[in-house]
Protein backbone atom coordinates (compact mmCIF):
# COMPACT_ATOMS: atom_id res chain seq x y z
CA UNK A 1 0.00 0.00 0.00
CA UNK A 2 1.06 3.43 -0.85
CA UNK A 3 1.06 6.38 1.40
CA UNK A 4 0.29 9.96 0.07
CA UNK A 5 0.81 13.17 2.59
CA UNK A 6 -1.75 15.97 1.36
CA UNK A 7 -0.40 19.54 1.47
CA UNK A 8 -3.57 21.25 1.20
CA UNK A 9 -5.69 22.89 3.85
CA UNK A 10 -8.29 19.62 4.64
CA UNK A 11 -6.74 16.56 4.88
CA UNK A 12 -3.32 14.94 7.01
CA UNK A 13 -2.36 12.32 4.45
CA UNK A 14 -3.94 9.82 2.34
CA UNK A 15 -3.78 6.29 1.80
CA UNK A 16 -3.86 4.85 -1.77
CA UNK A 17 -3.06 1.57 -3.85
CA UNK A 18 -1.28 1.52 -6.85
CA UNK A 19 -2.95 -0.79 -9.50
CA UNK A 20 -2.58 -1.01 -13.56
CA UNK A 21 -4.81 1.67 -14.00
CA UNK A 22 -2.94 3.74 -11.73
CA UNK A 23 -3.64 4.95 -7.52
CA UNK A 24 -6.78 3.89 -6.33
CA UNK A 25 -7.68 6.17 -3.10
CA UNK A 26 -8.84 3.92 -0.40
CA UNK A 27 -9.27 6.69 2.62
CA UNK A 28 -7.94 10.14 3.80
CA UNK A 29 -7.47 11.51 7.14
CA UNK A 30 -8.65 14.98 8.36
CA UNK A 31 -5.57 17.23 9.61
CA UNK A 32 -8.63 17.69 12.57
CA UNK A 33 -8.17 13.85 13.38
CA UNK A 34 -4.53 13.79 12.41
CA UNK A 35 -2.52 11.41 14.75
CA UNK A 36 1.11 11.91 15.97
CA UNK A 37 3.23 8.95 15.16
CA UNK A 38 4.44 6.08 12.81
CA UNK A 39 2.65 4.84 9.53
CA UNK A 40 1.58 1.80 11.63
CA UNK A 41 -0.10 3.99 14.38
CA UNK A 42 -1.52 5.98 11.19
CA UNK A 43 -3.07 2.83 9.54
CA UNK A 44 -4.26 1.14 12.10
CA UNK A 45 -6.41 4.49 13.16
CA UNK A 46 -7.93 4.18 9.32
CA UNK A 47 -8.38 0.92 9.93
CA UNK A 48 -10.10 0.89 12.86
CA UNK A 49 -12.02 4.58 12.14
CA UNK A 50 -13.25 4.82 8.61
CA UNK A 51 -15.77 3.38 6.50
CA UNK A 52 -13.91 3.95 3.24
CA UNK A 53 -15.90 1.73 0.54
CA UNK A 54 -18.44 3.44 -1.83
CA UNK A 55 -21.62 0.85 -2.53
CA UNK A 56 -22.72 2.87 -5.05
CA UNK A 57 -19.68 2.18 -7.49
CA UNK A 58 -20.07 -1.43 -6.67
CA UNK A 59 -23.41 -1.71 -7.22
CA UNK A 60 -23.06 -0.33 -10.44
CA UNK A 61 -20.53 -3.18 -11.77
CA UNK A 62 -23.67 -6.04 -10.97
CA UNK A 63 -25.55 -7.30 -14.22
CA UNK A 64 -29.16 -7.58 -13.57
CA UNK A 65 -31.14 -9.29 -16.09
CA UNK A 66 -34.64 -10.36 -17.12
CA UNK A 67 -36.36 -7.55 -15.34
CA UNK A 68 -40.24 -8.79 -15.45
CA UNK A 69 -42.50 -5.82 -14.70
CA UNK A 70 -46.52 -6.29 -13.28
CA UNK A 71 -48.47 -3.58 -12.65
CA UNK A 72 -51.86 -4.77 -10.79
CA UNK A 73 -55.06 -3.15 -10.37
CA UNK A 74 -57.09 -5.37 -7.71
CA UNK A 75 -60.24 -5.77 -6.53
CA UNK A 76 -61.25 -7.62 -3.30
CA UNK A 77 -61.50 -10.24 -2.62
CA UNK A 78 -58.21 -11.91 -4.58
CA UNK A 79 -55.15 -13.36 -3.28
CA UNK A 80 -52.23 -13.89 -5.98
CA UNK A 81 -49.64 -16.60 -5.71
CA UNK A 82 -46.14 -15.94 -6.85
CA UNK A 83 -43.73 -18.94 -7.38
CA UNK A 84 -40.74 -16.65 -6.51
CA UNK A 85 -37.33 -18.36 -7.99
CA UNK A 86 -35.81 -15.32 -9.32
CA UNK A 87 -33.08 -13.35 -7.74
CA UNK A 88 -35.33 -10.21 -5.88
CA UNK A 89 -38.79 -8.93 -5.68
CA UNK A 90 -40.09 -5.52 -5.12
CA UNK A 91 -43.84 -4.76 -4.55
CA UNK A 92 -44.91 -1.03 -3.80
CA UNK A 93 -48.07 -0.80 -2.98
CA UNK A 94 -49.33 2.24 -4.81
CA UNK A 95 -53.02 2.14 -3.74
CA UNK A 96 -55.26 0.23 -0.72
CA UNK A 97 -54.08 -2.00 1.53
CA UNK A 98 -53.32 -5.78 1.60
CA UNK A 99 -51.14 -8.95 3.17
CA UNK A 100 -47.86 -10.43 2.40
CA UNK A 101 -47.60 -13.92 3.05
CA UNK A 102 -44.17 -15.99 2.89
CA UNK A 103 -45.10 -19.57 2.81
CA UNK A 104 -41.95 -21.28 4.10
CA UNK A 105 -41.29 -19.03 6.50
CA UNK A 106 -44.32 -18.23 8.09
CA UNK A 107 -43.86 -14.52 7.91
CA UNK A 108 -46.90 -12.27 7.32
CA UNK A 109 -47.09 -8.18 6.90
CA UNK A 110 -49.51 -6.03 6.43
CA UNK A 111 -49.32 -3.75 3.64
CA UNK A 112 -50.47 -0.36 3.37
CA UNK A 113 -50.35 2.52 0.75
CA UNK A 114 -47.14 4.12 1.02
CA UNK A 115 -45.20 0.74 1.88
CA UNK A 116 -42.63 -1.11 0.13
CA UNK A 117 -42.18 -4.87 0.49
CA UNK A 118 -38.64 -5.92 -0.48
CA UNK A 119 -37.45 -10.02 -1.12
CA UNK A 120 -34.08 -9.65 -1.31
CA UNK A 121 -34.22 -14.01 -2.84
CA UNK A 122 -37.63 -13.67 -3.99
CA UNK A 123 -38.67 -16.25 -1.66
CA UNK A 124 -42.27 -18.34 -3.24
CA UNK A 125 -44.93 -16.01 -1.34
CA UNK A 126 -48.64 -14.42 -1.19
CA UNK A 127 -50.22 -11.30 -1.78
CA UNK A 128 -54.28 -10.97 -0.90
CA UNK A 129 -56.78 -8.52 0.77
CA UNK A 130 -57.40 -10.66 3.04
CA UNK A 131 -55.84 -13.62 5.72
CA UNK A 132 -58.43 -16.25 4.65
CA UNK A 133 -58.69 -15.34 0.87
CA UNK A 134 -57.45 -18.33 -1.47
CA UNK A 135 -54.27 -17.20 -3.47
CA UNK A 136 -54.14 -18.62 -6.94
CA UNK A 137 -51.09 -19.16 -9.18
CA UNK A 138 -50.73 -16.02 -10.94
CA UNK A 139 -49.93 -17.37 -14.50
CA UNK A 140 -53.28 -19.01 -14.28
CA UNK A 141 -55.33 -15.49 -13.34
CA UNK A 142 -57.59 -14.92 -16.94
CA UNK A 143 -56.90 -11.04 -16.36
CA UNK A 144 -53.46 -11.17 -17.14
CA UNK A 145 -52.34 -8.82 -20.31
CA UNK A 146 -49.30 -9.81 -22.21
CA UNK A 147 -49.82 -7.80 -24.78
CA UNK A 148 -46.90 -5.34 -23.96
CA UNK A 149 -43.94 -7.43 -23.71
CA UNK A 150 -41.76 -5.36 -21.78
CA UNK A 151 -44.66 -5.10 -18.77
CA UNK A 152 -47.44 -7.23 -17.77
CA UNK A 153 -50.63 -5.78 -16.47
CA UNK A 154 -53.09 -7.52 -14.58
CA UNK A 155 -56.87 -7.11 -13.13
CA UNK A 156 -58.19 -9.23 -11.36
CA UNK A 157 -60.87 -9.28 -8.26
CA UNK A 158 -64.36 -9.39 -6.65
CA UNK A 159 -65.35 -6.08 -7.56
CA UNK A 160 -64.29 -4.43 -3.73
CA UNK A 161 -62.29 -2.44 -2.14
CA UNK A 162 -59.09 -1.57 -4.93
CA UNK A 163 -55.65 -2.39 -4.66
CA UNK A 164 -52.74 -0.95 -7.11
CA UNK A 165 -48.96 -2.32 -7.13
CA UNK A 166 -46.18 -2.25 -8.74
CA UNK A 167 -43.84 -5.34 -8.93
CA UNK A 168 -40.34 -5.51 -10.36
CA UNK A 169 -38.61 -8.59 -10.37
CA UNK A 170 -35.55 -10.13 -11.74
CA UNK A 171 -33.32 -13.04 -11.95
CA UNK A 172 -29.47 -13.61 -13.53
CA UNK A 173 -27.23 -15.95 -14.58
CA UNK A 174 -24.41 -14.24 -12.63
CA UNK A 175 -22.85 -15.13 -9.27
CA UNK A 176 -22.02 -11.73 -7.50
CA UNK A 177 -25.72 -10.69 -7.11
CA UNK A 178 -26.72 -13.59 -5.05
CA UNK A 179 -23.82 -12.63 -2.61
CA UNK A 180 -24.79 -9.15 -2.95
CA UNK A 181 -28.14 -9.94 -1.62
CA UNK A 182 -27.30 -12.49 1.19
CA UNK A 183 -27.47 -11.86 4.73
CA UNK A 184 -30.53 -9.90 4.37
CA UNK A 185 -33.98 -11.11 6.03
CA UNK A 186 -36.27 -12.74 3.62
CA UNK A 187 -39.11 -9.82 3.78
CA UNK A 188 -38.48 -6.29 4.57
CA UNK A 189 -41.21 -3.72 4.46
CA UNK A 190 -40.35 -0.04 4.20
CA UNK A 191 -43.00 2.68 5.12
CA UNK A 192 -42.34 5.23 2.57
CA UNK A 193 -43.11 8.06 5.15
CA UNK A 194 -39.96 6.86 6.95
CA UNK A 195 -37.97 8.03 3.81
CA UNK A 196 -38.17 11.12 2.01
CA UNK A 197 -36.32 9.64 -1.48
CA UNK A 198 -38.71 6.61 -1.18
CA UNK A 199 -41.47 8.43 -0.72
CA UNK A 200 -40.87 10.90 -3.75
CA UNK A 201 -40.35 7.74 -5.82
CA UNK A 202 -43.63 6.46 -5.28
CA UNK A 203 -45.15 8.90 -5.78
CA UNK A 204 -43.91 9.54 -9.36
CA UNK A 205 -45.11 6.12 -9.37
CA UNK A 206 -48.60 6.67 -8.65
CA UNK A 207 -48.58 9.97 -11.30
CA UNK A 208 -47.32 7.80 -13.90
CA UNK A 209 -49.74 5.32 -13.29
CA UNK A 210 -52.82 7.28 -13.32
CA UNK A 211 -51.79 9.88 -16.66
CA UNK A 212 -51.54 6.94 -19.21
CA UNK A 213 -48.94 8.97 -21.78
CA UNK A 214 -46.99 7.96 -24.28
CA UNK A 215 -44.33 5.64 -23.34
CA UNK A 216 -45.71 4.76 -19.89
CA UNK A 217 -44.70 1.28 -19.72
CA UNK A 218 -41.17 2.13 -20.29
CA UNK A 219 -40.80 4.69 -17.67
CA UNK A 220 -42.46 2.23 -15.16
CA UNK A 221 -40.06 0.12 -15.80
CA UNK A 222 -37.18 2.55 -15.28
CA UNK A 223 -38.99 3.34 -11.72
CA UNK A 224 -39.17 -0.34 -10.85
CA UNK A 225 -35.12 -0.66 -11.23
CA UNK A 226 -34.73 2.51 -9.27
CA UNK A 227 -37.32 1.35 -6.86
CA UNK A 228 -35.08 -1.81 -6.14
CA UNK A 229 -31.93 0.24 -5.82
CA UNK A 230 -33.32 2.81 -3.63
CA UNK A 231 -34.55 0.34 -1.44
CA UNK A 232 -31.19 -0.97 -0.99
CA UNK A 233 -29.61 2.44 -0.35
CA UNK A 234 -32.47 2.99 2.33
CA UNK A 235 -31.47 -0.75 4.00
CA UNK A 236 -27.95 0.54 4.18
CA UNK A 237 -28.51 4.06 6.18
CA UNK A 238 -30.78 1.51 8.62
CA UNK A 239 -27.54 -0.25 9.67
CA UNK A 240 -26.34 -3.33 8.31
CA UNK A 241 -26.70 -7.24 9.33
CA UNK A 242 -23.99 -9.11 11.14
CA UNK A 243 -23.48 -10.73 7.86
CA UNK A 244 -23.58 -10.80 4.05
CA UNK A 245 -22.33 -8.17 1.63
CA UNK A 246 -24.31 -4.69 3.03
CA UNK A 247 -22.47 -5.98 6.41
CA UNK A 248 -19.23 -6.07 4.54
CA UNK A 249 -19.11 -3.34 2.47
CA UNK A 250 -19.71 -1.00 5.65
CA UNK A 251 -16.71 -2.89 7.49
CA UNK A 252 -13.90 -0.27 7.15
CA UNK A 253 -11.32 -3.45 6.51
CA UNK A 254 -13.34 -5.52 3.98
CA UNK A 255 -15.10 -2.33 2.38
CA UNK A 256 -11.31 -1.25 1.21
CA UNK A 257 -10.95 -4.36 -0.34
CA UNK A 258 -14.28 -4.62 -1.97
CA UNK A 259 -13.81 -1.38 -3.60
CA UNK A 260 -10.28 -2.39 -4.97
CA UNK A 261 -11.24 -5.46 -6.55
CA UNK A 262 -14.65 -3.64 -7.87
CA UNK A 263 -12.60 -0.82 -9.52
CA UNK A 264 -9.60 -3.19 -10.79
CA UNK A 265 -11.37 -6.81 -11.75
CA UNK A 266 -8.60 -6.95 -13.95
CA UNK A 267 -5.76 -6.32 -12.17
CA UNK A 268 -2.90 -9.64 -10.46
CA UNK A 269 -4.71 -9.28 -7.64
CA UNK A 270 -2.95 -12.00 -4.71
CA UNK A 271 -4.21 -12.47 -1.50
CA UNK A 272 -1.20 -11.10 0.33
CA UNK A 273 -1.72 -7.54 -1.84
CA UNK A 274 -5.52 -7.70 -1.03
CA UNK A 275 -4.65 -7.97 2.96
CA UNK A 276 -2.48 -5.61 3.02
CA UNK A 277 -5.04 -3.12 1.94
CA UNK A 278 -7.57 -4.72 4.32
CA UNK A 279 -4.24 -3.97 6.91
CA UNK A 280 -4.96 -7.57 8.06
CA UNK A 281 -3.07 -10.85 7.63
CA UNK A 282 -3.71 -13.49 4.97
CA UNK A 283 -5.38 -15.45 7.17
CA UNK A 284 -7.60 -12.95 9.10
CA UNK A 285 -8.81 -11.39 6.09
CA UNK A 286 -9.78 -14.88 4.69
CA UNK A 287 -11.65 -15.70 7.42
CA UNK A 288 -13.76 -12.37 8.01
CA UNK A 289 -14.17 -12.50 4.77
CA UNK A 290 -16.07 -16.00 4.68
CA UNK A 291 -17.40 -14.93 7.57
CA UNK A 292 -19.73 -11.96 5.88
CA UNK A 293 -19.77 -13.12 2.38
CA UNK A 294 -19.57 -16.98 2.46
CA UNK A 295 -17.09 -17.08 -0.09
CA UNK A 296 -13.31 -16.52 -0.47
CA UNK A 297 -11.64 -12.96 -1.44
CA UNK A 298 -10.30 -15.38 -4.46
CA UNK A 299 -13.79 -16.48 -5.26
CA UNK A 300 -15.46 -13.50 -4.77
CA UNK A 301 -13.19 -11.87 -7.37
CA UNK A 302 -13.27 -14.85 -9.64
CA UNK A 303 -17.07 -14.17 -10.01
CA UNK A 304 -16.53 -10.69 -10.29
CA UNK A 305 -14.09 -10.93 -13.42
CA UNK A 306 -16.86 -13.69 -15.31
CA UNK A 307 -19.81 -11.44 -14.39
CA UNK A 308 -17.78 -8.37 -15.75
CA UNK A 309 -16.97 -10.34 -18.80
CA UNK A 310 -20.27 -11.63 -19.47
CA UNK A 311 -21.62 -8.16 -19.36
CA UNK A 312 -19.31 -7.12 -21.87
CA UNK A 313 -19.60 -10.00 -24.07
CA UNK A 314 -23.43 -9.34 -24.22
CA UNK A 315 -22.99 -5.27 -24.66
CA UNK A 316 -20.26 -4.77 -26.99
CA UNK A 317 -18.44 -6.40 -29.57
CA UNK A 318 -14.80 -6.29 -28.60
CA UNK A 319 -12.85 -9.16 -29.33
CA UNK A 320 -13.08 -12.24 -26.83
CA UNK A 321 -9.33 -11.93 -26.19
CA UNK A 322 -9.39 -8.09 -25.44
CA UNK A 323 -12.12 -9.33 -22.77
CA UNK A 324 -10.23 -11.79 -21.64
CA UNK A 325 -7.09 -9.85 -21.21
CA UNK A 326 -9.43 -6.68 -19.07
CA UNK A 327 -10.62 -9.69 -16.89
CA UNK A 328 -7.63 -10.63 -15.75
CA UNK A 329 -6.91 -13.88 -17.45
CA UNK A 330 -3.32 -14.15 -19.60
CA UNK A 331 -4.93 -16.13 -22.32
CA UNK A 332 -8.16 -17.34 -23.96
CA UNK A 333 -8.09 -20.89 -22.96
CA UNK A 334 -7.70 -19.90 -19.14
CA UNK A 335 -10.65 -17.41 -19.78
CA UNK A 336 -13.34 -19.94 -21.34
CA UNK A 337 -12.55 -22.89 -18.95
CA UNK A 338 -12.98 -20.24 -16.05
CA UNK A 339 -16.29 -18.76 -18.11
CA UNK A 340 -17.52 -22.46 -18.95
CA UNK A 341 -17.35 -23.25 -15.63
CA UNK A 342 -19.22 -20.73 -14.35
CA UNK A 343 -21.34 -20.35 -16.90
CA UNK A 344 -21.94 -23.94 -18.42
CA UNK A 345 -20.93 -22.36 -21.71
CA UNK A 346 -18.37 -20.98 -23.96
CA UNK A 347 -17.83 -16.97 -23.68
CA UNK A 348 -18.86 -17.12 -27.91
CA UNK A 349 -22.08 -19.40 -26.80
CA UNK A 350 -23.05 -17.00 -24.11
CA UNK A 351 -22.24 -13.59 -26.62
CA UNK A 352 -25.34 -15.54 -29.13
CA UNK A 353 -27.52 -16.27 -26.46
CA UNK A 354 -27.10 -12.65 -25.07
CA UNK A 355 -28.32 -11.10 -28.50
CA UNK A 356 -31.40 -13.65 -28.54
CA UNK A 357 -32.26 -12.47 -25.26
CA UNK A 358 -32.19 -9.02 -26.02
CA UNK A 359 -34.33 -9.55 -29.55
CA UNK A 360 -36.63 -11.34 -27.76
CA UNK A 361 -37.22 -8.55 -24.90
CA UNK A 362 -37.22 -9.00 -21.24
CA UNK A 363 -38.09 -12.05 -19.87
CA UNK A 364 -41.67 -13.21 -19.03
CA UNK A 365 -42.88 -14.77 -16.08
CA UNK A 366 -42.88 -18.61 -16.55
Amino acid sequence: MDQKSHCGDRYAFQETATTAQGKILLATVPRSRLIVGSVQNRRKFLSQSLNVAQPDAILSDLDFEGWFFCESQLTAPWGLALPGGRLAAVHAVLEGRCRIDLGPTGVSRDLEAGDVAFLPLDTPHALRSGRDVEAIPVADLPGLDRGDRRMVRLHHGGGGDQVTLLTASFRTTGSLPPVVLSGIEPLIVIPADNHAKLGLLLELCRTEHHTRDFAQSAVLRRLGEVLFLVTLQVLSEQGSPGTGWLSAVSDPRLGRVLEAVHTSPGEAWSLNRLAEIAGMSRASLARRFRERLGVTPLSYLTMLRIDTAAASLARNRQMISRIAHQSGYSSIPSFTRAFVKARGMTPSQFRRHAQMAREDGVLQPE
